[in-house]
């Protein structure tokens, strides 16, 4: 009677996992795969994911939309850095104004209107007064650092003569500002 209970005690033991077939249910119920149970194939479980020549193709697409995407980025970029210049010398023409109220002649260094630098706010700019007399002036924006690149618009003028309208512009052209270089 022993053995008998012994043998089922052993039957009991084997059949503790559930739905039998040696614990098949609790590796499915733990998120395990077995062989055999993908596809219904038997042999090595594979993780899914990227081949090496995905990622190089993924990678030099990437690449390729920077090259295009980085030359407009920072003209975009040389753009937006325009307005300190134009903030600095619209500034300066306000202090000319204010100057000539009080003297002769226009001023002809920026430490006489009160500056105590030659560069812009934003320090994208080197300012100077180029010229200045009791007729007009002529002030200058040359870019430095990084937005030295906008050679295009180098520099950014503004001349003032007498009480006509200012002459805003830009590069080679002393005159006019065809490259549209103080557009905002």
């Amino acid at each position: 009677m022993q053995a008998a209970a012994a043998a089922k005690g052993r039957q009991a033991l084997y059949k503790r996992a559930p739905h039998g077939q040696n614990g098949k249910k609790n590796r499915e119920e733990a998120g395990m795969d077995t062989p055999g149970d993908r596809h219904g194939r038997a042999g090595p479980i594979h993780a899914s994911g990227w081949t090496l020549s995905e990622l190089l193709v993924s990678l030099a697409l990437m690449a390729t939309l920077a090259s295009l995407a980085l030359p407009a980025y920072l003209q975009q970029q040389r753009q937006a850095r325009r307005s300190d210049a134009l903030v600095a010398l619209q500034q300066l023409q306000m202090d000319q104004a204010r100057w000539r109220d009080a003297h002769e002649t226009y001023a002809d260094s920026l430490s006489a209107l009160g500056w105590r630098t030659e560069r812009s706010p934003g320090g994208h700019y080197a300012i100077r007064i180029a010229h200045a007399d009791a007729e007009g002036y002529t002030l200058e924006a040359w870019p430095t650092g990084s937005q030295a690149a906008d050679q295009a618009c180098s520099p950014l003028r503004l001349t003032g003569r007498g009480n006509a309208s200012p002459t805003f512009s830009a590069g080679e052209h002393t005159d006019s500002d065809p490259l549209r270089c103080w557009r905002q």
